[in-house]
């Protein structure tokens, strides 16, 4: 049975949905990623910010089995457009990918955790 009607996604829920697959697709926590959109002829264009943390340039590679930056952004816009489509049901155009790094705050010398009983 269908009924007269018509449903409607806000633009703040597009947001949130291209920025938790873009999140996915690099592998990095939510609060990670940003994204903003625009209409691009009809289809949805986004512009995403990921924010990867920095390697440790001295000590051993963890990631060596991912590919470069290249490879894996090829691979997470893919996926952006692929999923978001699917699951928003608007058509992806442009996907801009933009990555900034953070390094993860260092641990003040000779700090040690302590434990509260």
């Amino acid at each position: 049975m269908t009924r007269p009607g018509h449903t409607r996604i806000t633009r703040t829920a597009l947001r949130h949905t291209i920025e938790a697959i873009t999140a996915h697709a690099f592998g990095v926590p939510l609060r990670s990623v940003t994204a903003d959109l625009e209409d691009d002829a009809g289809r949805l264009a986004a512009a995403v910010t990921v924010r990867l943390a920095l390697p440790d340039l001295l000590g051993t590679r963890q990631d060596a089995g991912q590919g470069s930056l290249f490879d894996r952004s090829r691979t997470a816009r893919a996926a952006i457009t692929a999923i978001g489509q699917e699951l928003t049901g608007r058509s992806i155009g442009r996907v801009d990918i933009r990555l900034s790094g953070s390094k993860p705050a260092p641990a003040a010398p000779g700090y040690q955790e302590r434990k509260v009983a």
